[in-house]
Order: structure tokens, then C-alpha cells, then sequence
């Protein structure tokens, strides 16, 4: 909106500042009456400026566009009106500013839809949708309580609002001498029933955060898992959910299993249990297509083959974990071999490899 002061404003501050002096200066109840009654004539006096510039607005925007205008957002206030308007409901907004009657230049101002990524069909509204018995009505509703009766209503916004309301709402900005800062009520556009914008925002901001605790506890705990311990329970998981298709390769490391299938097809498991077939199939000629029997290997016995690699190589306790697994057949169709490799070292890596039935072939 614009920055300058209305007069509802200039009077809520002069009101203000005058009931500060009459309690310093103690004076008499019946004068603060009279300057109650006066701040509440004002603020009614308010509603009937906001209400009157935006049926100017609004003649202003018909008769520019013609018809009964499609709109993402408007706002009015006593001083000045803007709005996005859509030539239809799939096109770019226009943005126009109408203030003191006539339309200025928008440069250096913006205004936003609340929800851009809406769907059209449902974030826009006619202008006809807004209409003064509905303002008229939640102002003099807000004014029933006494405590309410001199706040400044205004400026007024009406837009698309999404999660968790997903729906039209008009909303206006509330000044109080009862209480300090600003706040906005906001109503259901179709309904007239008050939202609570405020509370929803935070709540939403809550979710998120327990949201992002959850997923960062998730995370922790995963990363904990070491999966060359878990391969028969993966491999059991990946016939269920994947399929029965002959494997060429296995490759083990302690965040990732991958799975080869003879079609080619490459699959991978990770640490937060979940199987991700990947988009590309394996184009490499080192497999054997016939793939293996799953029982040809003892899955749970790579552990003991692993404390057998080290031995082989001399290795250390502190290299167990980085132990690599690769089952595979290669391109000949000759038998399957295992060949456990440490990651932990730089190339060459520590290298065993083992037959299917866990029978030392080689150490390098």
C-alpha cells in the first residue's frame, strides 16, 4: 500500500496521544468519555472512507477491463486500491495501482499472489465476489466488542490462500489502542466464517520443524546402519519387491546395495530402506547375462569372509567396516566368484576374492 498516513491513521494517533495525556494528567472520566466517543465516531467514519474509495476502485477497474474483472489479488484501503488482474484465467496478471482517481505508475511496487503455483481455475475470483455488504458486515461484527469499538480496520486484501485453508478469504489489518502491534482477521470468502490464518501459520510452521526433527532423526539412524551385515534380509526384501529375475552382480559397500539383473535392469537399496531402479541400464560387457542362482552363495556367511580377507592381507580392526563386497559371474559364464575389497585405502586396494562357496582364490 501507499506509505502515506491516512486519515484514519493520523486520527488513531492523535487519539492516542490525547488519551495518554489525560491519564498523566489525571483528568475526569466524562472528558475520556468524550474522547472515546469521538475515536469511535472516527473509526466508523473509517470503515464508511474505505468502503466508499472502494466502490471508485472498483467502477475505476470495470471500467478499464470491462465486464466483471478475473482477479489473483486485490487490496484497498481509504487512500488507494491495487489489484492483479487475468484477461483469462490461465493468463499473466496485470498489475494496477488506482489512488487518488486515477490509475499511476506501478514502478518500484510489487504485489503478490499468496499462492502463485494455484491452480488458476481455483486461486482466481470475479470481482463481483467481494462486495460492500460483505466488508460492511465483519467490520461492524469486529466493532460489537467494546474493546474492538476504536481499532483501524484496514487495509483490506482478498486472494487465493492455500494449505491448510485452500480457499478464497478476505482478510484486513487491525490497529488497537487495547493492545499493541498489528494484527489480521480473516474470514472465508465464500462462507463469511473467521480463519485462523495466524494460528495455521504457525501450526504449519510447526509441522514443518517436527518434520525436519523426524527426517533428520531418520537420517541419523540410518546412517548407522552398515548393510554388508543386512545383505540376506535385503535380498530376501528385493525378491519380494522386486522381482525374481537372475542376477549378474551384487555389489555390496556399507551405505548401498546394488543389484545387476540379467535383463540388465540396475536396482539399488540404501540405507533408509529403499529400492531405486535406476534410469540407465548396465552397458558394460563384463557379466555373465545367465546370471546366478541366489543359492549358490551363503549371504549370511560374508562376514567370517570378510574376517578371512583380512587375515589374508594383514589388515586392521578399524578396516572392517570399510569392506566392499562384489558377487558376481563374469562375462564367460565362468563360476561366480566374491571379491571383497577395502575403500578405506587408496588404489590398489586390498584385495580378496573368494569362490561361491567361500574358498580363498586369490590375494592381491
Amino acid at each position: 500500500m501507499n506509505s502515506r498516513m491516512s486519515k484514519a491513521a493520523r486520527a488513531y494517533c492523535l487519539m492516542a496521544a490525547t488519551l495518554a495525556l489525560l491519564f498523566i494528567s489525571g483528568a475526569s472520566p466524562s472528558l475520556a468519555q468524550e474522547v472515546r466517543a469521538i475515536q469511535i465516531s472516527e473509526a466508523r467514519k473509517s470503515d464508511e472512507r474505505t468502503l466508499a474509495y472502494f466502490d471508485k476502485f472498483r467502477a475505476a477497474l470495470i471500467a478499464r477491463f470491462g465486464g466483471d474483472p478475473l482477479l489473483s489479488r486485490l487490496e484497498f484501503s481509504e487512500v488507494e486500491g491495487e489489484a492483479l488482474v487475468h484477461a483469462s484465467a490461465g493468463a499473466p496478471a496485470e498489475f494496477v495501482i488506482w489512488q487518488t482517481g486515477q490509475w499511476i505508475s506501478t514502478a518500484g511496487r510489487e504485489l503478490k499472489p499468496w499462492a502463485p503455483d494455484a491452480d488458476p481455475s481455483v486461486s482466481r475470483f470475479r470481482l463481483s465476489a467481494v462486495t460492500d455488504k460483505f466488508v460492511r458486515e465483519h467490520f461492524r461484527a469486529h466493532r460489537t466488542k467494546a474493546s474492538q469499538a476504536t481499532d483501524t480496520l484496514g487495509p483490506v486484501t482478498v486472494g487465493y490462500f492455500a494449505a491448510p485453508f485452500n480457499r478464497l478469504i478476505l482478510e484486513y489489518q487491525v490497529s488497537s489502542m487495547s493492545s499493541p502491534g498489528l494484527t489480521m482477521s480473516s474470514f472465508d470468502l465464500a462462507t463469511g466464517a473467521p480463519l485462523d490464518v495466524t494460528g495455521a501459520i504457525v501450526a504449519a510452521h510447526a509441522q514443518r520443524e517436527d518434520a525436519r526433527r523426524k527426517e533428520f532423526e531418520a537420517e541419523k539412524a540410518a546412517r548407522q546402519r552398515i548393510l554388508v551385515k543386512e545383505v540376506p534380509a535385503t535380498l530376501a526384501q528385493f525378491r519380494k519387491d522386486i522381482g525374481s529375475a537372475r542376477l549378474m552382480a551384487v555389489w555390496i559397500k556399507p551405505n548401498k546395495i546394488t543389484f545387476v539383473q540379467g535383463d540388465k535392469v540396475i536396482v539399488d537399496y540404501d540405507q533408509r530402506g529403499r529400492f531405486t531402479r535406476r534410469p540407465d541400464p548396465y552397458d558394460s560387457v563384463w557379466l555373465c547375462t545367465g546370471g546366478f542362482d541366489d543359492r549358490e552363495i551363503e549371504w549370511s556367511n560374508f562376514a567370517a569372509l570378510i574376517e578371512k580377507a583380512m587375515l589374508a592381507r594383514n589388515l586392521d580392526e578399524e578396516d572392517r567396516d570399510y569392506a566392499e563386497i562384489a558377487v558376481e559371474r563374469p562375462r564367460d559364464c565362468v563360476p561366480t566368484t566374491i571379491e571383497i575389497k577395502f575403500s578405506n585405502y587408496q588404489s590398489p586396494q586390498p584385495s580378496v576374492t573368494f569362490d561361491a562357496a567361500g574358498r580363498l582364490v586369490k590375494s592381491k
